[in-house]
């Protein structure tokens, strides 16, 4: 594993060649320094190879080309399950989530990185960019897909935000079309539709996503057909981001959180975290579930990208820091 460190005017970062995971990021705001992302603790640590790379490294930030994660039985509400035929692709998230990239281009405050997919892959290559925009506040990143031969594939990016110790202490505003609670926390005949954050259903009552941390130890939602970026406002540090990308490529975003509620290898209930992952899938599904119709879909929102052979695709996202002024 390669460390590749930029800097830049407004702050610095650190890009690791596993899985090109975001691995740490400063924002030099005028109030201090201001580090969003979330860390896992065992970082550096964990050398077993049947562990995923972006789980050996889990940092801020990686690509998932494609997104797809579990579960590997059917389960939740029958128009869901029904779709689950067959269990995730290995590795999880895609080859881009696991293997070691090799270096493309470097600067002080850039780095390209490239991954080759496998042979009989619809995915030929990938090559990824993270770059701090000089004279602002503003980490960019670029994911460009070149297909190997024309067809649909589920993609998502997995920025994951640092919780705070106190419940409710951070905030996140988003604007969607509607949400969905994951189809592993819902039953067959409960309610998995919401239209805002901060009224989420589960089968004890409602939720409020706006602001975190919960109560409960692991939770997911679709916002689906975002309309604008994401915020997310670190209330007692008066610091926030913006998340913002390509919606018309990625036109949802999965909300991943989970307060040490993972047990098991490297996780062992220690994890804190939430993601906020801009996709073109249908939940961490098999892309096959992403591929054809599903509830999602079939409103409107698409839950995959059309690769065309020969023609690279360009996803961006970038993270903008700010401090709330009194």
């Amino acid at each position: 594993m390669t460390e590749y460190r930029l800097t830049w005017s407004h702050g610095d970062a650190v890009v690791l060649s596993t899985a090109a995971v975001l691995a740490d990021c400063r924002f030099d705001l005028p109030a201090g320094p201001f580090r969003p992302f979330a860390r896992a603790p065992w970082m550096g640590t964990v050398d077993d190879p049947n562990i995923i790379g972006h789980l050996r490294e889990l940092g801020g930030d990686f690509a998932c080309v494609p997104f797809g994660a579990g579960p590997a039985e059917p389960i939740g509400p029958r128009d869901w399950a029904d779709l689950m035929t067959e269990p995730p692709l290995l590795p999880i998230h895609g080859p881009a989530g696991d293997a070691e990239w090799t270096l493309v281009a470097q600067t002080e405050s850039s780095v390209t990185l490239g991954l080759d997919y496998p042979d009989d892959h619809i995915v030929q290559r990938l090559e990824r960019t993270v770059s701090g925009r000089e004279g602002s506040l503003v980490l960019e990143s670029e994911l460009t897909i070149y297909p190997r031969r024309s067809g649909s594939i589920s993609v998502g990016l997995h920025p994951i935000l640092r919780l705070p110790e106190t419940p409710g202490r951070l905030q996140l505003q988003a604007d969607f079309a509607f949400g969905l609670v994951h189809p592993r926390q819902v039953r067959d005949g409960e309610l998995q539709e919401f239209s805002r954050l901060d009224s989420v259903p589960t089968p004890i009552g409602p939720v409020d996503l706006s602001h975190l941390p919960l109560a409960t130890e692991n939770f997911s939602v679709q916002l689906c057909g975002m309309t604008g970026p994401l915020r997310a406002v670190f209330l007692d540090e008066a610091m926030g981001i913006e998340l913002d990308w390509n919606r018309a490529i990625l036109p949802s975003l999965q909300i991943w959180y989970t307060d040490r509620g993972i047990e098991g290898a490297p996780w062992h209930g220690q994890y804190r975290g939430v993601g906020v992952e801009p996709i073109a899938s249908a939940f961490d599904l098999n892309t096959a579930v992403s591929t054809q119709p599903n509830p999602i879909n079939r409103r409107g929102v698409p839950t995959a990208v059309a690769l065309n052979a020969g023609i690279p695709l360009r996803v961006t996202h970038r993270v903008s820091a700010f401090s709330i002024k009194d």
